[in-house]
């Protein structure tokens, strides 16, 4: 399958926001950084799977379906397992109290059913989405991926009742699962399986996509909507999320700030390795932060600095840069030495 090499320049981005959510709460929780990051992510992953299953050669269901698993496991397995574990060892309660369910890709559930407080793997609850996703959504798109019609209304299905719960609460018993569940945010995913299957169908509209005019509007729909609250806000800020995708894979961004940016080659491979900054960024500044960081913040005496005294409420200001740099560099020393070590196994194992 072609690889969109721009799209790891919008993965950038999406971990950038939820490192800036994360580490720097003060610009991050106001401006929905962590939701929209993790948001991005989904539509990528829903267009970019779908992409995949859809490309699929002449073997069987069986055949298809155990190749993606296998493809999918050798990518987000290793490192998953390898952080719970190494967490476990450290003796971190909140790994050893729900360990079934981070086994079981459940901990999404469980964050839910065990009201958790706040903890270092708390972003594993996308994660968990994500796997659950990987599991059913290889049966619809092998099953119809010849009849892309049918496909096209049951992807439009997932997106309605995705959104339908999330915004409207449809099923009130479940409202409380409306941010961690996969009913509801199957919805982003599913939009970008739309995205795929309309490119698939050759009906992507060039027009639009090519109108320089159209695309700032649709940049500045983003910003706006990060900054205000409404009742389709989730809504509008998947379409956004789309339409960045489409463009990064089929098109250019005439906003030239933008295209270098999701263009550069550093920016690109920190996007290729943002599954490990996902992973490993809340335990690195949880024990950087308790052993480190918080020791030597609280020994400054910051009555001596006049009026920058108030400089002691914004640990952020190194937080987000030395923990955002070491989340990096774990990341690049874990894509190197062991998830592309695995990830060379993929075409020896499960050929598409």
């Amino acid at each position: 399958m072609k690889y969109y090499y721009k799209i790891d320049g919008l993965r950038f981005l999406a971990i950038f926001l939820v490192l800036l959510e994360h580490f720097a709460m003060f610009i991050g929780r106001p401006i929905y950084a962590g939701f929209y990051g993790v948001d991005l992510f989904f539509v990528i992953s829903g267009f970019l799977v779908t992409m995949v299953l859809l490309k699929t050669n002449q073997m069987s269901f069986k055949e298809n379906y155990w190749n993606f698993i296998g493809r999918r496991t050798l990518r987000i397995f290793p490192i998953y397992y390898m952080t719970i574990l190494a967490l476990w060892v450290l003796g971190l309660s909140t790994v050893r109290e729900n360990l079934i369910y981070l086994l079981t890709y459940t901990f999404n559930y469980a964050i839910v059913f065990k009201n958790l407080p706040n903890s270092p793997i708390n972003p594993f609850w996308s994660l968990c989405v994500e796997e659950q996703f990987y599991l059913f959504w290889p049966f619809f798109v092998l099953s119809l991926k010849r009849q892309k019609n049918i496909l096209l209304i049951v992807i439009i299905l997932v997106i309605v009742i995705g959104y339908s719960q999330i915004i409207f609460g449809i099923f009130p018993s479940l409202n409380k699962f409306n941010y961690y569940s996969l009913l509801t945010r199957m919805a982003s995913l599913g939009l970008g399986a739309l995205g795929a299957i309309i490119a698939k169908k050759n009906l992507l509209p060039d027009k639009i996509f090519q109108n320089k005019v159209f695309e700032y509007f649709m940049l500045l729909l983003l910003v706006t909507t990060l900054i205000t609250t409404f009742t389709f806000k989730v809504f509008v800020l998947g379409i956004c999320s789309l339409y960045l995708i489409i463009k990064a894979a089929f098109y250019s961004y005439s906003f030239k700030p933008l295209d270098n940016l999701v263009s550069n080659k550093n920016i690109m491979y920190i996007g290729t390795i943002s599954y490990g900054i996902y992973i490993y960024h809340m335990p690195i500044d949880f024990y950087f932060s308790a052993y480190i960081l918080n020791p030597i913040w609280s020994s400054i005496n910051f009555s001596s600095f006049g009026r920058l005294e108030k400089l002691r409420w914004h640990k952020w200001i190194i937080e987000f840069p030395l923990c955002s740099l070491l989340s990096i560099l774990v990341a690049h020393l874990s894509f190197k030495y062991i998830e592309s070590p695995i990830l060379s196994l993929k075409d020896k194992f499960f050929t598409y």
